[in-house]
């Protein structure tokens, strides 16, 4: 059951830009360049602005959920009333993106623009210089992409461009699919440069006021190139998603499993449980009685590949969800069919099967079945680190292993919810193309608490900024099971 939902690029987003086409570069042309040929009218504008709120309204699990539909309805009407002549595909995107992030649904979502993203670097972009953290309200400098000393990586930033760091927050965060601002702040942490250029255009020079020991300052710095950026965020995704496993001392197993889905052409489903299974009896044969799981900067996915990592240490059967409801409608019907018709043993199958029986806009209750534990499993303490980073699939995965005691949770608080409407489909708007994901379902967590929050963890540590060249929560870990040891 796929619940990804992560609005970054689940991929290094800079290698597909080294190796992108070269006729991608002409789908989105600067606003010089245009010509009424590559402008969109405003009819087929509010035609598909149309289509998208009745779309959203029919399959969407509760599109009012999180925001009265008066609140909504005056949102299409200021949007409609916006639409006054042609405008750009990038430019509909925009305003497609904030409409469908007005309800506060992280699993509601228009997915960042790669093909124009990819052509404005390829014409030479840039982007705002710095990363950012958010902490107890304050913005901090996370990563620094210029020399410029001020603009050192735990430093506040306190205004851009004469706006508080407070107003630039809310202003990117109209791009955001997210139920709270945690999870908001959290995936602006991950897309700061990439949602500020979606958000403001090509911005060439910046005026930043930070606090620094000694008291506020302001400078000025240009902006860099998109691939200094992307370049960055490739290499911190190519550890962070790199799948893993070996012994880090005596008695003490670490598993990284990557993304809980298919990262390429050889990476299917199959290789993932085997390197799983080879992993599991690595460390059973090597007397480990700790296992590290590490979840931390993980974008999601599916079950699929989660299940058959938790089954190696659970204890007793278990499921991601003590109740999952489905909303019947055409847009998911359809979805459904196809999804039947590929995997016709999968639960996309049975849930097809069901939904005939009701008719559209009645919500259903489907049956999630226990995975039986390995009865050939691990049998030592199981200790899970999560961050606010760890997203979708595997804030499910963290939730099952606390709310049925497999393992003790490390870290800080997920962002992500482990009760929300989600397992996604999509649908695709009639006149542009773009591309629409929604919730198809509400599912409630194991423990069947329905708050919203992300999953706790048991042992709460800070989290130090990305790069950091030592990891400071995995040495606190090792430090007390080598104290709990002895």
């Amino acid at each position: 059951m796929t619940i990804l939902r992560y609005l970054s690029v689940t991929i290094p987003l800079f290698v597909a830009l080294l190796f992108s086409p070269p006729w991608v570069a002409a789908s989105e042309a600067s606003p010089d360049d245009q010509t009424p040929a590559d402008l969109i009218s405003a009819e087929v504008i509010r035609s598909d602005l149309t289509a998208l709120y009745n779309s959203l309204a029919a399959a969407h699990a509760n599109l009012y959920a999180h925001r009265p539909k008066a609140q909504y309805d005056e949102e299409f009407d200021a949007l409609m009333a916006s639409v006054d002549g042609p405008m750009s595909r990038l430019d509909v995107i925009r305003l497609f993106m904030r409409f469908v992030a007005y309800g506060r649904v992280g699993h509601a979502k228009i997915d960042f623009p790669i093909p124009e993203y990819v052509a404005y670097l390829q014409q030479g972009g840039t982007l705002i210089p710095v990363d950012i953290r958010v902490e107890d309200g304050r913005v901090l400098i996370a990563h620094n992409y210029t020399t410029e000393p001020l603009l050192e990586a735990g430093h506040e930033l306190v205004a851009i461009n004469g706006r508080s760091a407070d107003y630039w927050l809310k202003r990117t965060g109209r791009y955001v699919s997210a139920e709270r601002p945690y999870m908001s702040h959290a995936q602006l942490e991950n897309m700061f440069p990439r949602i500020f250029w979606l958000s403001e255009g090509q911005v060439d020079s910046f005026r930043f006021t930070v606090k620094t020991a000694e008291g506020e300052k302001t400078l000025v710095a240009g902006a860099v190139p998109v691939m200094t950026i992307e370049e960055h965020k490739g290499s911190l995704e190519s550890v962070t998603h790199k799948r893993e496993a070996n012994m880090l001392q005596e008695g003490v197993a670490y598993l990284r499993p990557g993304p809980f889905y298919a990262m390429g052409d050889k990476d299917t489903l199959d290789t993932f449980t085997a390197f799983i299974d080879e992993s599991f009896r690595t460390f059973i044969e090597a007397c480990a009685d700790n296992l590290i799981l590490d979840l931390r900067n993980n974008p999601g996915g599916d079950n699929s590949f989660s299940d058959p990592v938790v089954a190696w240490f659970a204890d007793k059967p278990f499921a991601f969800a003590s109740r999952f409801e489905v909303k019947a409608s055409p847009q998911t019907r359809m979805v459904l069919k196809d999804l039947a018709g590929q995997y016709p043993d999968g639960l996309s199958a049975g849930m097809y099967a069901l939904i005939q029986k009701f008719p559209d806009g009645d919500v259903f209750d489907f049956h999630i079945p226990d995975t039986p534990p390995r009865a050939d499993g691990f049998k030592g303490r199981v200790w899970v680190l999560i961050n606010r980073h760890s997203y979708s699939n595997a804030t499910v995965t963290a939730a099952i292993i606390k709310d049925y005691g497999f393992g003790i949770l490390v870290g800080e608080e997920t962002s992500d919810l482990p009760t929300s409407y989600a397992s996604s489909a999509q649908f695709t708007l009639p006149q542009t193309g773009i591309v629409v994901t929604y919730p198809k379902a509400y599912f409630v967590r194991p423990s069947g608490k329905e708050s919203l929050s992300g999953v706790m963890p048991d042992i709460v540590t800070a989290e130090p900024l990305p790069g950091a060249e030592a990891d400071a929560v995995l040495s606190v870990l090792l430090e007390k099971i080598t104290a709990d040891t002895h």
